[in-house]
């Protein structure tokens, strides 16, 4: 445990916790915010004083403490999923508070009954509050007012709005094609023979999933793509979701393509993954949240939603494409079948669009389900700063 004796110091913005603030920080003038560590590996020794002078104990209080120490006009979040946060506002009514979404909110988690949703259930009569909850777009603005009260305003993800759209290569030879992993990298005892982890890799809500159920479909998606990249002589690339020191995902795109011509990329910093994957010619991904963010890039996404029909139970929904609005199984992009012949045919059919028209096709999801926002205007409005004129972009 760390102790901090300095008093924390007075600003205009407070960040809660240093996670996911990519798209936040750049927006801010030196000197004009602090960021306070949300754990309690670190403790600030003056809003420890501060909270027990109020005859208080509780680590919501030693945050309050913190919090009017530094007497913040905003404060505001990238950890959108964090329940603490929304109970903030009850104390310090004066205060702005917003928060950042960074992920799908569905009832998943690395944690039994563990879900963002759940946990705010357990509030009782308080409801979850804050001024402003800044969403992917309208649709996931919906799904939070129905849990929280607060103003639920569309922005994009702020990470990838923070993020230059760079100019696609007008002509890959051969085409460029390249798969989202949402592999996890750890040793699964249940994946690998020499794991090590326990074998649950989710929890939906209450039911534990082993790993090798919950990642059958990526493997199995991975393997029909690079077949159909190699049939048709496509470059196909496996775009890691970890870096080097995970090695466990190499091993296991390996291990579902075997046989299959493909490369794997690993992370190489937060950026890399957006900047790589604007100038490639079709991006595939089953559920992943960089999938929607590329498509308000400009870029062609497929999107095979399978595991939407693994999991049929009351949880399966969170899984179909465009969640949480409601869409049908299958479409001009998205499709939940696992039949490689319905794959190509609809890799093929993308990729024979202009950009004109897929740009007709895709509109509904930069209006509904993830907007794209150069610079972070909008945040930049909601946090009370001056806007500038964002850089122009190249795609």
């Amino acid at each position: 445990m760390t102790f901090k004796l300095n008093r924390p110091s007075k600003c205009d913005v407070v960040i809660f916790d240093s996670f996911a603030i990519q798209g936040i920080t750049p927006l801010l003038a030196n000197h004009s915010y602090s960021i306070f560590e949300n754990r309690r590996s670190i403790i600030h020794v003056w809003a420890l004083a501060h909270m027990l002078l109020r005859l208080r104990l509780s680590w919501l209080a030693y945050c309050v403490s913190y919090l009017r120490l530094c007497n913040p006009r905003v404060v505001v979040t990238g950890i959108d999923s964090n329940p603490l946060f929304y109970k903030l506002k009850h104390e310090l009514p004066d205060t702005r508070f917003i928060a950042v979404q960074n992920g799908l909110r569905s009832t998943s988690s690395p944690r039994k009954g563990g879900d963002f949703w759940s946990a705010l259930s357990a509030f009782g009569t308080q409801k979850p509050f804050v001024d402003v909850v800044a969403t992917f777009g309208a649709e996931h603005s919906r799904q939070y007012s129905r849990h929280i009260t607060c103003e639920a305003v569309a922005i994009g993800s702020s990470r990838s709005n923070s993020i230059p759209v760079r100019s696609a290569p007008t002509a890959n030879q051969p085409l460029q094609i390249a798969f989202i992993s949402n592999f996890s990298g750890v040793p699964y005892e249940d994946v690998f023979p020499d794991g090590t982890a326990p074998a649950t890799a989710m929890y939906l809500g209450e039911e534990p999933i082993p790993a090798s159920r919950y990642f059958a479909i990526d493997a199995r998606v991975a393997a029909a793509t690079s077949r159909i990249c190699q049939r048709n002589n496509w470059d196909f690339n496996i775009v890691g979701r970890r870096d080097r020191s995970f090695p466990h995902e190499r091993i296991f795109f390996a291990n579902a393509c075997a046989g299959s011509k493909f490369n794997f990329i690993e992370k190489q910093s937060e950026t890399w993954s957006y900047e790589y994957l604007d100038g490639v010619d079709l991006v595939v991904t089953i559920d992943s949240t960089l999938g929607y963010e590329m498509v308000a890039r400009g870029a062609k996404v497929l999107f095979v939603a399978a595991r939407a029909s693994q999991f049929e139970s009351d949880h399966g929904a969170q899984f179909s494409f465009g969640f949480p609005g409601q869409y049908s199984d299958d479409g001009a992009f998205w499709t939940t079948s696992l039949e490689q012949a319905d794959i190509e045919q609809l890799m093929h059919s993308i990729l024979a669009l202009d950009d004109d028209m897929w740009k007709v096709r895709s509109d509904f999801v930069t209006r509904e389900l993830m907007c794209h926002d150069p610079n972070n205007e909008r945040l930049r409005s909601l946090l009370g700063l001056p806007t500038v004129r964002p850089p122009e972009e190249s795609k």
